[in-house]
């Protein structure tokens, strides 16, 4: 019912100024929700722990692939008190991030952070073969791996000019 409502209300005509498919801009949070991508609504996919997750929009990232988001995706960020009041910035996170990082935990996922009313929010994006699917979204008060000294600066995969974060480390 969910992606019925969601596909009633796309609009099928490109706008004149309509971004070429695969050219990255950083938009605001407006142009963000408007730019969201769901040729790819309804298909499934399994996760690298087997998992089904059906596709309902995708977001063009600054590292120039489309990250998915799912129904599940938006389950398990539902589960974060505080996250699940931002679930509807996840494709301007996506988009416009402040910071984005590898996980040196696991080196295929991406993380992407943004401050959002001076909260410090990630979006996990992970791959399997040649989709990137979000898996989950938080709140957290550094960035991962900083502390622990498990990467620095040079390991930023971007970073947003003017980004400031009171605790690096």
């Amino acid at each position: 019912m969910l992606l019925r409502a969601i596909r009633a209300n796309i609009n099928l005509e490109p706008e004149e100024d309509a971004i070429e498919a695969n050219e990255w801009k950083p938009l605001n949070r407006e142009q963000a929700l408007a730019a969201r991508d769901f040729s790819r609504a309804g298909e499934v996919f399994f996760d690298h722990k087997g998992q089904l997750h059906e596709i309902l929009y995708s977001m063009l990232t600054p590292l120039g692939y489309q990250a998915c988001v799912s129904t599940q995706a938006l389950r398990h960020s539902g589960k974060h008190r505080i996250a699940a009041q931002y679930q509807i910035d996840i494709s301007h996170i996506l988009n416009n991030p402040d910071l984005i990082v590898t996980n040196y935990q696991i080196p295929t996922a991406h993380l992407y952070y943004k401050v959002v009313a001076k909260i410090l929010l990630v979006v996990a994006v992970h791959q399997k073969e040649d989709i990137r699917w979000v898996a989950t979204m938080h709140e957290t008060p550094t960035i991962k791996g900083l502390i622990e000294n498990k990467i620095s600066p040079a390991d930023f995969l971007y970073l947003r000019g003017g980004f400031k974060w009171k605790k690096w480390r």
